[in-house]
């Protein structure tokens, strides 16, 4: 897992939404991007880390 989203998770957790913040975890541990359901909201700040987040998957893949 990167530095990003191990940040990413914290800022989840942060929000109130540790549940969520495993379900990212275990997307991103299978290389698999995280899509938040719409229920939830969240900062921007915290969207924009979950997109970051998610490329970071493509870009690991690329240097594996």
């Amino acid at each position: 897992m990167t530095n990003t989203q191990t940040s990413t998770l914290w800022e989840i957790c942060r929000q109130g939404l540790p549940l969520v913040a495993d379900e990212a975890a275990e997307c991103w541990d299978k290389g698999q991007p995280f899509e938040m359901e719409p229920k939830y909201r969240l900062a921007r700040s915290v969207e924009a880390l979950i997109n970051q987040s998610n490329w970071e998957i493509g870009r690991d893949e690329e240097f594996a």
